[in-house]
């Protein structure tokens, strides 16, 4: 009698798998949502989910949520002038006291001192804005953009090693003939999320009929208005063109910036473009 085959799993596999229920639960961050939903949308059984989960993020599932609901309430707190106690009911909590020990826990200091604490990449990029890049910035109402991605976990430094496959991928299947295909979103802010947790996916723009196959994921850049800013220069000084947008354009702009992810459009190829000379559009999401 023929045995059955084991089936073959990957650590690609894996993070695969375990994306699909972060997708949710990024997706779904305010509500309820039961270990078992996440477990189906991952195809693990309940007790393997919980224990990959936690192996793949180093965190479990609670935790995660409530890192990301407070981090999320950090963004906010630093972007608007909405009172602390609205934001952490947003995040969840039923009282000002509750959301108040959970932040500490977080980040080492109360809601408020956060707020007045200003952000250390800002106040480094103040003390160089003088000599700095006066970002060209322009409100744009931009379109829904569904897309395949990879996702990059840690830090920014190591985002080049994610590209390389990333673009072969697409153009072995006609994708990079579109203008400018490639976006990057950047979910969360160095400021307030450790490095090892800092997220970047990379992404290629996709049609209603593609379907992804076993090496990258679908999503949606979301509509919006967003304040660009074109940043001309290497990819890996794309953080300053986003400083002098949130440091030196939005104060002035009469808009308030929403906690949201950041948005790269990539407008040119860094194959035949000299890096010096490349253009990338920094999209930064203006609250509604």
């Amino acid at each position: 009698m023929r045995g059955i085959a084991p089936r073959r799993t990957t650590i690609e596999d894996y993070e695969r798998r375990i994306l699909r229920a972060q997708r949710l639960l990024e997706q779904r961050l305010d509500e309820a949502i039961t270990p078992v939903e996440l477990a189906e949308a991952a195809h693990f059984s309940l007790h393997h989910f919980h224990r990959v989960f936690r192996a793949q993020l180093g965190e479990t599932v609670m935790q995660h949520v409530r890192r990301l609901r407070l981090e999320r309430a950090a963004r906010r707190m630093r972007a608007s002038e909405e009172r602390i106690l609205e934001i952490a009911l947003e995040a969840g909590y039923e009282s000002h006291e509750a959301f108040t020990r959970a932040f500490v826990d977080r980040f080492g200091i109360s809601p408020s001192e956060f707020r007045d604490q200003p952000s250390a990449r800002l106040l480094e990029w103040e003390t160089k804005r003088d000599d700095a890049v006066k970002a060209e910035v322009s409100v744009k109402t931009l379109p829904a953009l569904r897309v395949a991605f990879r996702r990059h976990r840690g830090g920014y430094h190591e985002v080049p090693a994610l590209w390389r496959p990333m673009m072969q991928w697409a153009a072995e299947r006609g994708l990079t003939a579109q203008p400018a295909p490639f976006y990057g979103v950047c979910p969360d802010d160095p400021d307030v999320t450790a490095e090892e947790h800092l997220r970047f996916d990379a992404c290629v723009v996709v049609g209603n009929d593609f379907t992804a196959d076993e090496s990258v994921s679908i999503a949606e850049i979301p509509a919006g208005t967003y304040a660009v800013g074109i940043h001309v220069g290497p990819f890996d000084r794309l953080a300053e063109t986003y400083l002098d947008v949130i440091g030196r354009w939005f104060p002035k702009s009469g808009y308030e910036l929403a906690p949201e992810a950041v948005v790269e459009h990539y407008l040119d190829d860094p194959s035949i473009v000299p890096p010096g000379k490349l253009r990338t559009e920094v999209c930064v999401r203006i609250a509604e």
